[in-house]
């Protein structure tokens, strides 16, 4: 039998499982009807040996306690060195936290929702595997490192706007953004980095 929900260690308010099985731990909101998806400990390396991998669909809404919570955030260090995890369906989230996938060196694919507005200090750092990037026109706050060593990234599409957001750190480490001529525009205030014909 599966344990949907339980009350938890210090990080988090409880525990659902994914459309997958896989157990996740949400933080309650100060507005108390929204929730952050965290990581289960308060201290490195912040999960065991049950930390997610594969495919992992982050549902919108989770039911705790006859309580519906809509989730709204991936916390700071949500997904820390989850080494296995392949690939990531999120919700209409509006931030993802600091280091929330920093090490997440298997990580091939994520579709960034169009709700996002907020990506954190280094949220993606050292995804090595990641090929495709599409930063949705609503990202207002781009940190420091946050895509930095994304080694395999070969297309990455942003506005101009997100463009001016970033830092030489933002994507420090990657090969696609050593060349200027990997720079095209794609359509008005859109732009395209790629390593392959448009």
């Amino acid at each position: 039998m599966l344990l949907l929900a339980c009350v938890l260690r210090a990080q988090g308010d409880f525990y659902t499982a994914s459309r997958e099985g896989q157990m996740l731990c949400f933080q309650i909101l100060a507005d108390s009807a929204t929730v952050r998806l965290t990581h289960p400990e308060r201290e490195w390396p912040y999960y065991g040996p049950g930390k997610p991998k594969g495919v992992l669909t982050v549902p919108a809404e989770v039911q705790w306690q006859g309580r519906s919570f809509r989730v709204v955030e991936v916390g700071s260090n949500a997904f820390y060195r989850c080494d296995s995890l392949r690939q990531v369906v999120l919700p209409p989230v509006v931030r993802i936290g600091a280091q929330a996938f920093n090490g997440c060196i298997s990580l091939e694919a994520i579709d960034l929702p169009s709700s996002l507005r907020e990506v954190g200090e280094g949220a993606f750092a050292y995804c090595r595997s990641l090929r495709t990037l599409e930063l949705p026109p609503a990202v207002v706050r781009i940190g420091i490192s946050a895509f930095a060593m994304c080694e395999g990234l070969r297309r990455v599409r942003m506005t101009e706007a997100a463009e001016r957001l970033c830092d030489p750190l933002t994507f420090h480490g990657c090969p696609l953004f050593q060349e200027p001529k990997n720079r095209k525009n794609d359509a008005p205030d859109s732009l395209i980095w790629t390593s392959e014909p448009l």
